[in-house]
């Protein structure tokens, strides 16, 4: 071929390697956006379920003293010894 004619392919496919390269670069920044944006509700999620988790955890140990409680007043006094 003449060089005429390989100068113009040479900046078609530099422009082809630029344009494929800029596509890939915006796909790794969605891509990294996307990760973090999922990790930040994951994160919010898990907090939220430590935080459901001690208030069952306390809802819990107050049933637990309000079953004592109430087994202590169901209970009839001992009977004195005659």
């Amino acid at each position: 071929m003449s060089d005429a004619l390989l100068i113009p392919m040479a900046a078609v496919a530099t422009g082809v390697v630029v344009i494929v390269v800029a596509i890939a670069v915006v796909l790794v920044v969605l891509i990294v956006t996307l990760s973090m944006r999922g990790r930040q509700r994951r994160g919010a999620k898990r907090d939220e379920a430590q935080h459901d988790l001690a208030a069952a955890h306390e809802r819990a140990a107050r049933a637990e003293r309000d079953r004592d409680i109430a087994q202590g007043q169901a209970q009839p006094p001992p009977e004195p010894d005659r």
